[in-house]
């Protein structure tokens, strides 16, 4: 994979560097940085760039760091018009993105993710999301558009130690770009293009004196709907905005600090979400009658401090966070006249107020022992009201009115109501070290202490009546990894791993649940890795290996109860993954063509006899089962226990967003043209099939494999500010099916949810 853009002209070579022991701390207001490239990536040089991550909170060379770890700078994400993190998808080894309910970003790597939609407000993601250093703690900021990206570093495996919380498939790290003291500069930027495309970028670094610097940065986002309603509504349509401004101080050469404010608001058209009973020809055309929509807005303010003393630099990173989601959409999504009843979510909205401090110390180095320690402290506030309508005579026009006392008094046709808050704390300390047993060979160790509480009140109420339930839950879990590596080479490592990860439990709000508990228990994930990081042919050739082998313990998911909307999380005891992993770029004909790739080959079953119950399952044997007549599964034990026989053994089955099989590869060209230099690339990519659920349900989980073209070429003129580049993503116009979900709540209803279609767009951008 692409671990920086491949650009116009030549860098000056880097002597390669010895392995460090430790890496240098990495300032915490900065992000990863790729040594020897330039604003807007020109140049790159005769020999592959040296790329510096900081997944283990310390700046350090890719290629020196033991870490299943894959970095693509912002350039490169522009050439690929990827916009969103499911735009990822087939670029980074074991990466599997999905979107799921139309409004959830699924995260899965080496087939541990979320398998729990719409339970954003008590399950966590698997995968670790951090930006500038914050951890954010929730899965709904995932649907937010990449804005003033420096580089995405994506750590495959659980983390162990630094990133132990909600780390158990790994951590995917977002550093933006950051002021610089004693420089003026900035950029601005306009893109147009098909389905209404229109993008605009503001960038201006301005220093003030010796010690102090502001980057401002703000981006406008838009385009048309992809899907259309054959009821007269768009889909799939974009209006962004976002914002950010990062303040630097640097009074003197060992302390920094850094004060961020970023906002982000989103107003869309909803999801297309096409119902697989849907015959209306065309992929991006539904018969859909309900319109959606999604609002979403955060806020994110943080500052870090770094402090370099003479025997260890201490970094503090103090965040607030606030989200506000409202969407609404067609839960069935399709329409009245063809299922003859209707379902739709007429409000569902979800906020969020989260505080996490984290301080750590890294020592200076001095010596063969380096090491970490830290802690990491969380609050969080979060509450969430849904309002679902279903109904099987024709709606009227008042049909989905919100009233205000809609809990005191709820609607006839108001078949689930909730209102639900949940108070969370965490605490976290860790340590990590690396003691070079030899000048080659050198043993890494670290462990966490993980410990979060919850206390949850959750209220339902409906036409049926209402219940509530308060109830609070706390798990402590120890989470840990020890590594070996040896250097055969300046340029050649190999290492062995061994790691751990946790996912907190939590809270069900089912009090009237016949099989699903009212808690669900954490999960963990022990992984062994054995890796290979190679530079070749004078570091012109970059190649990386892992194989992987995953012993996943109480995977998460969401399972129907006999009694209606009694569902909630349990867990798969025993799941096994396994799987090879590989990247490589080689650089030819004196740096002007370059290939990069990646190629992911990985499979997994669930390891132990467990029952589970589907909503498939549970609606067909309410709709059959004699004992469920006339509402029995509402008060009929015979009607629970016919639905609970009716689980099926998921002994065997292929773990959910786990393609076998997922790559990419690109070719760039950088031409002498009059004036100027031309650079052109050609990218395929190709995602698998997988398994959407658990279930492996054949006609609701298979989910067909896809493959894409994109292009990209830019033109920079000699001795001027300009560029212009042209991109073609989708270059096919091929209606991949990035996800299929069923949803697990409500009438169950099966969709296929696509990627992008092809869209090509001009930019123009000048730089000062």
């Amino acid at each position: 994979m692409v671990a920086a853009a491949p650009t116009h002209a030549a860098a000056p070579k880097h002597k390669p560097a010895a392995r460090p022991h430790p890496a240098a701390p990495a300032p915490a207001a900065q992000g990863a940085e790729v040594q020897g490239a330039e604003v807007q990536g020109v140049p790159a040089g005769p020999q592959i760039e040296q790329v510096t991550v900081t997944v283990q909170q310390v700046r350090s060379n890719m290629q020196r760091t033991p870490i299943a770890v894959t970095a693509i700078s912002g350039t490169a994400l522009d050439q690929s018009n990827i916009t969103q993190p499911s735009d990822l998808n087939g670029l980074v080894p074991s990466l599997s993105i999905a979107k799921t309910a139309g409004f959830e970003t699924n995260v899965t790597i080496r087939g541990v993710g979320s398998q729990t939609p719409e339970n954003a407000l008590v399950a966590q993601s698997g995968v670790a999301l951090y930006t500038d250093g914050v951890f954010i703690a929730n899965t709904i900021s995932l649907d937010q558009t990449l804005f003033d990206v420096d580089q995405v570093e994506v750590l495959r495996g659980p983390q162990g130690a630094l990133y132990g919380q909600s780390s158990t498939g790994g951590a995917l790290v977002i550093n933006t770009r950051q002021p610089e003291l004693g420089r003026f500069h900035g950029m601005l930027e306009g893109s147009g293009g098909n389905y209404g495309m229109a993008r605009g970028r503001a960038i201006v670094n301005i220093p003030m004196g010796r010690h102090f610097a502001i980057r401002a940065s703000f981006q406008q986002y838009d385009h048309s709907d992809y899907a259309h309603s054959t009821y007269g509504f768009g889909l799939d349509g974009a209006q962004t905005t976002a914002g950010k401004i990062t303040a630097l101080w640097r009074p003197v050469e060992n302390f920094s600090a850094a004060l961020t404010a970023q906002w982000y608001g989103a107003t869309n058209t909803g999801a297309e979400q096409k119902n697989i009973l849907d015959a209306t020809p065309g992929a991006r055309r539904v018969a859909q009658d309900y319109p959606s929509r999604f609002n979403l807005h955060t806020q994110l303010y943080h500052l870090n401090l770094n402090w370099r003393l003479p025997w260890a630099t201490l970094t503090s990173v103090t965040a607030y966070q606030h989200l506000n989601n409202f969407l609404r959409m067609s839960s069935s999504r399709y329409n009245y006249d063809a299922l003859g009843y209707y379902d739709n979510d007429a409000a569902w909205q979800t906020t969020m107020h989260t505080y996490t401090e984290e301080l750590s110390l890294h020592s200076a180095g001095h010596g063969p022992l380096s090491w970490t320690g830290g802690v990491f402290l969380l609050g969080q506030r979060s509450s969430q009201f849904v309002a679902e309508f279903e109904g099987t005579t024709p709606p009227g026009p008042l049909s989905f009115i919100v009233p205000s006392d809609i809990m005191t008094n709820p609607p006839s046709n108001l078949s689930y109501g909730n209102k639900t808050t949940v108070s969370r704390f965490t605490v976290a300390p860790y340590v990590q070290f690396t003691y070079n047993i030899t000048p080659k060979l050198h043993l890494t160790g670290g462990a966490r202490y993980n410990y979060d509480h919850f206390a949850h009140y959750d209220g339902n109420f409906s036409a049926f009546g209402s219940s509530s339930l308060g109830n609070s839950f706390r798990t402590s879990e120890p989470t840990w990894k020890a590594e070996l590596d040896y250097d055969l080479s300046h340029d050649n490592m190999l290492y062995f791993d061994v790691a751990t990860g946790y996912k907190p439990g939590g809270v069900n709000g089912n009090p009237d649940s016949k099989v699903v508990g009212l808690n669900f228990q954490p999960e963990r994930n022990t992984t062994f890795e054995l890796g290979s990081k190679n530079m070749f042919f004078n570091q012109n050739l970059r190649l990386n290996f892992a194989a992987f082998f995953s012993k996943y313990h109480n995977m998460q998911y969401v399972e129907n109860d006999p009694y209606p909307y009694a569902y909630g999380i349990a867990n798969i005891p025993n799941t096994e993954m396994w799987g090879l992993e590989s990247e490589a770029t080689w650089l030819t004909l004196g740096g002007r063509l370059r290939f990069d790739g990646n190629l992911t080959l990985e499979d997994g079953r669930v390891d132990s006899n467990y029952r589970a119950i589907d909503t498939i399952t549970q609606k067909t044997v309410y709709a059959t089962n004699a004992a469920c007549a006339y509402g029995g599964q509402y008060y009929n034990p015979a009607c629970w226990a016919a639905v609970e026989a009716a689980a099926s053994n998921i002994n065997g089955n292929t773990p959910p967003q786990m393609p076998h099989v997922q790559g990419s590869i690109s070719a760039a060209y950088t031409w002498d043209v009059p004036y100027g230099k031309l650079l052109t690339r050609i990218q395929y990519i190709y995602r698998g099939p997988l398994q959407s659920r658990i279930y492996n349900n054949p006609l609701y989980d298979h989910t067909p494999a896809y493959n894409l073209w994109n292009f990209y070429a830019s033109y920079k003129p000699d001795h001027t500010h300009w560029l212009f580049a042209v991109t073609c993503s989708n270059l096919g116009n091929f209606a991949g099916v990035n996800s299929r979900y069923t949803d697990p709540y409500g009438t169950g209803q099966t969709v296929e949810q696509y990627v992008p279609p092809r869209q090509i767009f001009g930019t123009l951008s000048y730089s000062f």
